[in-house]
């Protein structure tokens, strides 16, 4: 779940599932049993970010197996394939290679940011943190953002 509004006494929070196993980048989305675009949710942009831009890890398409398998870290590949099932921009993905598929959606999040410095993860912070900033000109006030990944209490 992600927190929607937070006010004076009043939390709301959306829910979604997402369909799909393995490293396979299929999946949808669903919010209370009904299909949903990531693209109405700012928080789901927001989570798409983090898990393409504060990872090491990628998704590979093995033709003799006829499978997608990790490249790195288990949990780092899985938020990877979050990024392309989330497919926040909509990207249109008929016409690519099974290849192409598997990372299609990242390069359109990591083609926006340029990776400016990383915080690795560590045990004692808990967390890995990138600072990046925008390849083009955008309304955030400053432009660099700092992504975070880990733990809540390290966060």
């Amino acid at each position: 779940f992600v927190f929607d509004k937070v006010g004076e006494g009043q939390i709301s929070t959306n829910q979604f599932e997402i369909t799909g196993s393995k490293y396979a980048p299929e999946g949808e989305v669903f919010s209370g049993g009904k299909l949903v675009k990531s693209g109405d949710y700012d928080a789901l942009h927001e989570i798409a970010t983090i898990a393409t831009l504060c990872n090491d890890s990628s998704v590979d398409y093995n033709d003799a197996k006829d499978i997608y398998e990790k490249v790195g870290e288990a949990t780092e590949t899985a938020l990877t394939v979050l990024g392309e099932k989330l497919n926040f921009y909509n990207t249109d993905k008929s016409g690519l290679n099974k290849r192409e598929v598997g990372t299609v959606c990242n390069h359109v999040i990591k083609d926006m940011w340029k990776k400016d410095f990383t915080l690795e993860f560590s045990r004692d912070r808990k967390s890995m943190s990138v600072f990046c900033s925008p390849n083009k000109p955008t309304r955030v006030p400053g432009g660099g953002r700092m992504f975070a990944k880990g733990a809540p209490e390290g966060l």
